[in-house]
């Protein structure tokens, strides 16, 4: 267990903290801090703003609740109203949006939110969720080290491939890498299909070798982090990355659904014959790149 990933985590949360203490009213208290989350959320997410509805997604009575609100009005947070049918009603007032937006401002200047990052980066279509969501961790770890950047290692698909199998059979996983080509289809209405071709033979940009490489972990699922030939030559909105279950049919071991209709195939009936020789040119630094990631997650 690596623990120095920790202090800095703890100083972030820490520092959150005391934000909420100096600025929301009552926020000292468990129950201030946490109705102010609860209250923002709900705000932002349109939920019904009644008593009743936030105590009973908080650990706290709902008289506790009801009387921390009246803080919050007294210090024009809130507006309360009565209604003979849904009970004490709330409204949040300007000067509660406004300190709502410094939280977000604050959390920003701190924190990464990484669940919107990654789901617009990594697209996982997967049956086997303890594997994928094992998958899903990699790419977040990789991305932290910086492997993923085009100017790093997002383009060489043969030395990423390399390095998702070494770090998956650090965590005890069977691992292989997979010559390969991949087809993004995008399917039309009117029935025809725009291809683009990621390693083929026939498309080879000047300073790229035909052919593209995938690894297979566990021979369930495929990781694929080496997309960004796509982003630059294609697509600049691509994904980042890409994991699906390893399913053989004929010559396609994998096959994703896009949104906008279109789909990703990852096909092998014909493969880089340079792809060894690509494989051994990165072998030495594989282990460098293990101490690397040892280091920062252990």
């Amino acid at each position: 267990m690596s623990l120095h990933r920790v202090h800095p985590i703890l100083q972030s949360v820490a520092r959150m903290r005391n934000w909420v203490v100096e600025h929301v009213p009552g926020g000292d208290s468990m129950l201030g801090y946490d109705l102010f989350l609860k209250l923002g959320n709900d705000v932002v997410a349109g939920q019904p703003l009644t008593v009743s509805a936030l105590a009973q997604g908080l650990p706290y009575t709902q008289d506790a609740v009801a009387a921390q609100l009246q803080r919050f009005e007294e210090s024009g947070l809130v507006t309360l109203s009565n209604d003979a049918d849904l009970g004490l009603q709330l409204q949040p007032t300007p000067r509660f949006l406004k300190l709502l937006d410094q939280y977000s401002l604050a959390f920003e200047s701190v924190f990464i939110v990484r669940t919107e990052l990654r789901a617009q980066q990594l697209l996982i279509q997967s049956d086997h969720a303890e594997l994928a969501g094992f998958a899903r961790v990699l790419y977040d770890r990789m991305y932290d080290l910086g492997w993923l950047y085009l100017h790093n290692y997002g383009s060489a698909c043969f030395l990423m491939a390399s390095l998702v199998r070494r770090v998956a059979e650090l965590h005890g996983r069977q691992a292989r890498v997979a010559s390969c080509y991949v087809e993004l289809d995008q399917h039309r209405e009117d029935g025809s299909v725009s291809r683009y071709l990621l390693g083929s033979k026939e498309h080879v940009k000047p300073g790229q070798i035909a052919g593209h490489a995938a690894c297979i972990i566990d021979e369930q699922l495929v990781v694929d982090f080496g997309l960004g030939s796509v982003r630059k030559h294609h697509r600049r909105d691509f994904y980042w990355g890409a994991i699906g279950d390893y399913r053989r049919t004929g010559d396609v071991f994998a096959r994703l659904v896009l949104p906008g209709n279109a789909t990703m195939t990852w096909k092998d009936d014909w493969q880089s014959p340079d792809g060894d020789a690509e494989l051994a040119r990165y072998a030495p630094h594989l282990d460098e790149f293990a101490s690397q990631y040892i280091a920062r997650f252990r």
